[in-house]
């Protein structure tokens, strides 16, 4: 074997591990599922709550004060509910807000539940609201409005409802979820919203 031979056996030798991760990775492996820092779909730019029209229970509109207060010092886990609740909303509601903030141990004091109406909640919603998820702040928003601020950023939605959002103590909405019936998916999804949020209140000083 000649000395040539030789060096591009040590060659081939030495490239082949990297070849193999290569061609691992681009037969078996969906680049765009790879983990991201952020778990959830950013909204950039963020839109100000305050471009949702929100107005208390008798349908008053809040001035920036008003709101201010209602969502500082803590960082809120938002759902737009239309008055309807299905399975989907029902699961939002009770897994990936109310159950997903206990799991957050000493942070929880540190976000807010929140769910914003464009309509008057029915008859299935109330009572869920009143027996399952019991405790939750509730604010009326304008549905041209949230659709408006919202669906531009959410690329693929054709409408604000029934999804989660983050919104930061300042009133910023920054980032947004799906909903779903499967409880697998569900399960998924929680993951994702309790890595985000985690993240979040590390890094940050204020909520």
């Amino acid at each position: 074997m000649t000395t040539r031979t030789k060096n591009r056996l040590l060659l081939l030798c030495m490239i082949a591990p990297f070849l193999l991760t290569f061609a691992y990775i681009r037969v078996f492996v969906d680049l765009g599922d790879m983990d991201r820092n952020n778990k959830g779909t950013l909204i950039i730019p963020h839109v100000d709550f305050a471009d949702l029209k929100p107005r208390d229970s008798n349908g008053t509109a809040l001035n920036s004060e008003q709101l201010n207060n209602r969502l500082a010092e803590q960082w809120t886990l938002l759902y737009i509910a239309n008055g309807d609740c299905a399975v989907s909303c029902k699961n939002a509601l009770f897994y990936l807000i109310t159950q997903l903030r206990k799991s957050l141990d000493t942070d929880t004091p540190r976000v807010r539940r929140l769910i914003a109406h464009t309509r008057p909640a029915g008859p299935e919603l109330q009572e869920f609201l009143d027996e399952n998820v019991s405790g939750m702040e509730e604010i009326f928003i304008d549905s041209v409005a949230a659709e408006h601020a919202l669906v531009p950023f959410m690329q693929g939605e054709s409408s604000a409802v029934n999804h989660i959002y983050i919104v930061s103590p300042d009133g910023k909405i920054f980032i947004w979820y799906p909903t779903y019936e499967k409880m697998e998916d569900i399960l998924l999804e929680a993951d994702k919203i309790r890595a985000d949020l985690k993240r979040t209140l590390k890094g940050s000083l204020i909520g």
